[in-house]
């Protein structure tokens, strides 16, 4: 709302309707002190406002130290989780083959017993370097931008993705045994995807833009095309992630309210005409 101090508004009384009207008393507009054509307002009236849809931009354009510290810590705690779980990973693949240790075996082996220690070791164990380093361009991606966008719920997510899809495969009865992070990598993309277009918040469509941009193809994986591959876990994480999107769609960011004019919700004058 623009605001103006006395000095700049030339005010003039309002019309008396029904009187006479006694133009000796206005004053001459050669006395006036403003220029010709200067319209002056009334009182009571409203100057001119601008109207803003979004919030006025704040000096030289650059955010308070408020929301510059917020954004560090964030970024902070994204960063952090997400290279100490790649770090605990890339771990267990160089332990497991520098002794020669033979992890794999211990893989998600659904509906048997000797597999459930598979839905805590799964993400842990790859077959070689090149599907953990497929896997970790990925996670750290995806990972980065759920806790960073999603404060609040970004790790609870991120909880029940990592346990949850080796939970789900278990159960799916899938033959073979089955390792790697791919499950979590998919969780993930379907619960970023999925949410940033039900929240309809304007910062996770353009998340939910940039993970069907860079990771659109995965959605191949789903399906039994190529051997040797555990689409059944792929299609269990993808799962999970689009269930806990409607099922927490209420929690995290949402989406801001609509601003509105306050023109709109000013009640109407009492001697104004009612229409029905």
């Amino acid at each position: 709302m623009a605001s103006y101090s006395n000095d700049d508004v030339n005010a003039t009384p309002p019309p008396q309707f029904g009187e006479v009207s006694h133009s000796s008393s206005a004053p001459s507009p050669s006395n006036s002190s403003h220029p010709p054509g200067d319209v002056g307002i009334a009182p009571g009236a409203r100057p001119w406002r601008v109207h803003r849809r979004f919030p006025p931009s704040r000096p030289n354009g650059r955010p308070d130290e408020t929301t510059l510290a917020a954004d560090r810590k964030r970024i902070k705690l994204a960063l952090t989780v997400t290279l100490g779980l790649l770090i605990l990973v890339w771990g267990a693949f160089f332990i497991d083959l520098q002794f020669d240790l033979e992890w794999r075996r211990f893989g998600n082996r659904p509906l048997r017993w000797n597999g459930l220690v598979g839905i805590f070791s799964m993400p842990f164990l790859h077959g070689d370097f090149k599907h953990l380093w497929g896997n970790t361009v990925s996670f750290f991606t995806l990972c980065a931008m759920l806790i960073y966008f999603y404060r609040g719920v970004g790790l609870k997510v991120l909880a029940w993705t990592w346990f949850g899809a080796g939970v789900l495969l278990w159960l799916s009865g899938a033959p073979g045994n089955h390792i790697g992070l791919s499950g979590v990598v998919y969780a993930l993309a379907s619960f970023l995807f999925l949410s940033g277009l039900i929240r309809m918040h304007p910062h996770l469509i353009r998340v939910a833009m940039v993970v069907a941009f860079l990771y659109g193809s995965i959605v191949w994986g789903v399906f039994p095309i190529e051997t040797g591959v555990s689409w059944q876990g792929h299609l269990s994480g993808a799962a999970l992630g689009g269930l806990l999107a409607i099922v927490w769609r209420k929690q995290g960011p949402q989406r801001p309210p609509i601003p509105v004019d306050e023109e709109e919700n000013e009640e109407p004058h009492s001697d104004s005409p009612q229409v029905s």
